[in-house]
């Protein structure tokens, strides 16, 4: 027995290993990358924003929250969502669909985008 290990003992060295030690741990995977992010394309023929008189001022928005009379749009990608996460009540149409989803925006309502 004390012969087959001494016939090993070159094998071991040239691996890197003395008689007794343990192979090191395979390599780990590398952590899978994400995603690249897609480009957001806002087409030429787009509307500027609203203008001033038409935003909300930041001292009237508990007002709007308390009255219920506001929709809370989150405009983010769904790869947005995913990596920041949302907030309840939050309604979520994404900016590239928007135009094409207009007529599930309430008419009678404030709507506040984050």
């Amino acid at each position: 027995m004390h012969g087959a290990l001494v016939s090993l003992a070159p094998v071991l060295l040239a691996v890197g290993l003395l008689p007794g030690q343990s192979p090191p741990a395979p390599p780990q995977a590398a952590p899978p990358q994400k995603p690249e992010r897609p480009p957001i394309v806002i087409p030429p023929d787009t509307p500027p924003p609203v203008g001033e008189e038409l935003r909300v001022k930041p001292d009237d928005i508990d007002a709007l929250l308390a009255d219920g009379k506001v929709l809370l749009l989150d405009v983010r990608e769904p790869w947005e969502l995913e990596e920041n996460g949302t907030i309840e009540g939050y309604v979520n149409i994404p900016l590239s669909q928007l135009e094409k989803r207009l007529s599930e925006l309430p008419k009678d309502n404030a709507i506040l985008t984050a």
